[in-house]
């Protein structure tokens, strides 16, 4: 596998590729002087805007976050929850759907706010480069044995619903991969990545085969389609 020791992190390396794919540093395009809020890539010939977040910290092992959850569970015991008695481990498939949404909320709640503030940052890159109709994307990238991509597509939407902010984005990219990450302890060397819609646009004809060509040429990791119902199986956090 190719070196990825010139970038510093995550963030460093997903922004690299989508400038490889043919995007723009969207610091590059600003006007001199711009101190506002801005995004992180710029497509010029898609008419698309790119956010990008990445995610480090396991909240699921957070202490605080085990006390919330905690109170989650014992909110909800007429509702399904398990009385917990000391420590343990409880998976949200187990749980009722509304039990397992608030827990889950609550897990996800820096991507919550981060999926908030992307939105902000995005439309704020459009009005400053005169791209009032242009694509906005969110990208998500973390460290395996986080969260998985399905669910935290599901984070984003929930988070745009909730704020009653739906417009601004128009798709998310979610990206799990042990790379550019020194601490991940994870069993795979897999990358699992996938495209979720959020407004129903599509998504720039080619640009999603750019980007894996980007991420082969620049890991050598060789992209290959699968269903995101698979990726658990092949390796891929639930």
């Amino acid at each position: 596998m190719r070196s990825l020791d010139r970038f510093m992190d995550q963030h460093e390396l997903i922004t690299n590729v989508l400038c490889s794919a043919g995007g723009h540093h969207a610091e590059q395009l600003l006007p001199l002087g711009y101190s506002g809020e801005r995004a992180d890539v710029v497509f010029i010939s898609e008419n698309l805007i790119a956010e990008v977040k990445s995610f480090t910290s396991d909240r699921r092992r957070d202490p605080q976050v085990a006390t919330k959850l905690g109170s989650v569970m014992e909110r909800n015991v007429g509702f399904g929850a398990p009385v917990v008695f000391g420590t343990m481990n409880v998976k949200l498939h187990d749980l009722p759907k509304p039990v397992a949404e608030q827990a889950l909320r609550v897990v996800g709640a820096r991507i919550r706010k981060e999926v908030t503030k992307a939105r902000r940052q995005v439309e704020a890159t459009r009005t400053v480069l005169d791209m009032p109709d242009a694509y906005g994307l969110i990208v998500l990238i973390s460290p395996p044995e986080r969260l998985g991509n399905q669910t935290v597509a599901w984070l984003v939407n929930d988070a745009l619903k909730h704020s009653g902010q739906m417009a601004g984005l128009d798709g998310a990219m979610v990206i799990e991969t042990p790379l550019a990450f020194p601490a991940s302890k994870s069993q795979s060397l897999n990358t699992f990545s996938s495209l979720w819609s959020i407004s129903g646009r599509p998504f720039p004809s080619g640009l999603a085969d750019r980007v894996a060509e980007a991420w082969e040429q620049m890991t050598s990791q060789i992209a290959r389609h699968a269903d995101a119902d698979d990726f658990v199986a092949l390796g891929g956090s639930e």
